[in-house]
């Protein structure tokens, strides 16, 4: 045994991180010659504007700031200990970048584009130690770590310092409730709030750069929207109230038996509510990355990501990965309803097989033809068979020339990792001022309307944004058809018609494809779609605008780097 321990923590020595250095730097084929390794290690910044060159046209219908957030980079060679590289592509070091796209006297648009790293004091500290000393998605640990060295890193103080906080997963322009929540380091310009970008993530964090200069200015966790608000995760992907801006979402508080709260933050008063709270034995905690709005429900879908040692595994392991027990296809999806509009909090339950989730993509409630006091309401989601896609997303697995490529992308384990578009639909759900569950009511189930694979759908999907919460036709998404290692298209699907349309190009991988609308003309697809492609040829990027109704190219404007294969952006008119 101790031969077998000495062999193995030898993995983690300085001598053998220098020989993966080398090897780094031999040239390797990427998988099915198709490079993107440059879109997942792209650190260069551009602190100040600098203006692309447009070629076509980009319509003055898609004026306005397009900002982006997400991984840049996840290498490091020169540490302490030699060679540093992050694990999973979920805790690749944030950076934020703009795309301002000006109307011009020809008809198009001009196009300025900004970046910032966001945690440089962190890659500094990395730098001088070699390690990364705090909670991860997916950082693989040294497995020779004492006992007491585990136990000091699970009482280690929470930092709450902007620079070393590594949030980035969706972004998003003066959300509500930062008017009630002063955030460390938050300053304030002759008497008024900053306007800012809040970054967030699972968790209860959210982290706030400037507007102007990207610069991080501050971190406010959940409890000072509402001192309820004391769990450690939540949703990256809160939703919002189309007609009035407020903010909704979920804490979530471990324990013996876990606590889901979900609660909505006035964008008019800056007050934060707790719509529910919902506390049962039968309810596990997960990781939950987002969820559904209609016009009268929050609903919470808990999926099969859930949590070992009633979450407290996340601290041992101090990862999220670790923590999460082993796909169960016995374990439903529990469904909960919650009431927005009227205070009655629970008032529906359903279930459904079991499955894995990322992301919503939109949800909308129609009234019943046979009970008019209550309503159907239609989920749709981009789901999978179970949580190997977790395990897809490590680096190794989606960069290229990375050894773990083949295992997925055409190998045996593909199939496991295919996503689906899902309508549910959840009926019979009160409406009006019938009540909530003041006690355990039996619990419906979630019915199947359609389902439909890859890589006719992917994901990062997206739609109209004035279709959210009402009912929708077309779903966009990064779709993988076995030419890369991870995407390597975009599909337009049609839910009623059944077709799809493709963008593609040989080398060229995409970025989550953003909607907007051109009010100018009619029809659900009447838009066009902004997102960062990769010149795999050249090692760089551009920003794409397609048209949304024909998935053709209108324009793009070229940059002389590359962008990071980040998350999320977010559009400002």
């Amino acid at each position: 045994m101790s031969k077998l321990l000495s062999s193995v923590c030898h993995l983690f020595t300085s001598d053998n991180v220098d020989n993966n250095k080398n090897e780094d730097q031999i040239v390797k084929k990427p998988f099915n010659d198709w490079p993107n390794d440059a879109a997942f290690n792209a650190s260069i910044e551009h602190t100040r504007p600098v203006e692309l060159v447009v070629k076509g046209q980009l319509p003055l219908s898609v004026a306005g700031t397009l900002y982006r957030a997400g991984p840049g980079h996840y290498k490091l060679q020169d540490t302490a200990v030699g060679a540093f590289k992050l694990s999973h592509w979920f805790d690749g070091f944030t950076h934020v970048h703009r795309f301002q796209l000006v109307p011009s006297a020809n008809g198009s648009c001009a196009v300025f584009y900004t970046s910032k790293r966001q945690v440089d004091p962190l890659l500094d500290h990395v730098r001088e130690t070699g390690k990364l000393d705090m909670i991860s998605f997916g950082q693989k640990r040294d497995p020779c770590a004492s006992f007491f060295e585990k136990l000091k890193c699970v009482f280690e103080p929470h930092r709450l310092n902007p620079d070393f906080v590594n949030v980035g997963v969706t972004i998003s322009a003066n959300p509500a409730g930062l008017q009630a929540a002063r955030g460390n380091n938050a300053k304030e310009t002759n008497g008024q709030s900053r306007k800012v970008l809040v970054l967030k993530t699972d968790a209860d964090l959210m982290k706030k750069i400037d507007i102007e200069t990207l610069e991080p200015i501050g971190v406010t966790e959940q409890r000072k929207l509402h001192p309820d608000l004391k769990g450690p995760l939540s949703c990256a992907h809160a939703q919002y109230d189309p007609e009035n801006g407020d903010l909704y979402n979920y804490n979530l508080d471990f324990g013996r038996t876990c606590t889901y709260r979900i609660f909505r933050s006035s964008l008019e008063t800056g007050k934060t509510e707790v719509l529910a709270t919902i506390s049962d034995s039968t309810l596990p905690p997960a990781y939950i990355h987002s969820f559904f709005l209609t016009e009268d429900f929050a609903i919470l879908a808990i999926w099969g990501s859930h949590f070992a040692g009633y979450g407290a595994k996340i601290l041992w392991e101090r990862n999220v990965m670790d923590a999460i027990k082993p796909f169960d296809s016995n374990q439903s999806v529990k469904w909960l309803v919650v009431d927005r509009r009227h205070g009655r909090g629970l008032v529906s339950t359903f279930e459904s097989l079991a499955m894995f989730s990322f992301h919503t993509v939109n949800a909308w409630q129609e009234k019943q033809l046979e009970n008019g006091d209550s309503m159907d309401i239609y989920c749709d989601i981009i789901q999978y068979p179970n949580t190997d896609m977790l395990h897809r997303l490590y680096y190794d697995n989606l960069v290229s020339t990375g050894p773990g490529v083949s295992k997925y992308a055409g190998g045996a384990d593909k199939g496991k990792t295919t996503p689906s578009l899902v309508r549910y639909r959840l009926g019979n759900v009160p409406r009006g001022n019938s009540g909530g569950l003041k006690k355990p009511a039996s619990t419906q189930k979630a019915e199947v309307i359609f389902q439909v694979a890859g890589p006719l759908v992917g994901e990062l999907p997206s739609i109209n944004p004035s279709y959210s919460t009402k009912k929708s036709r077309f779903v966009y998404s990064l779709v993988d058809r076995g030419y890369s290692s991870f995407v390597d298209g975009i599909s337009k699907y049609d839910t009623e018609t059944k077709v799809v349309t493709y963008w593609m190009h040989p080398r060229h991988t995409p970025g989550e494809a953003i909607f907007i609308p051109d009010y100018q003309r009619e029809g659900e697809d009447a838009g066009y779609l902004l997102s960062v492609i990769l010149d795999g040829d050249k090692g760089t990027s551009y920003l794409l605008c397609l048209d949304a109704k024909t998935m053709t190219e209108i324009g793009r404007a070229e940059c002389d780097v590359a962008v990071g294969m980040g998350f999320h952006g977010n559009f400002v008119a």
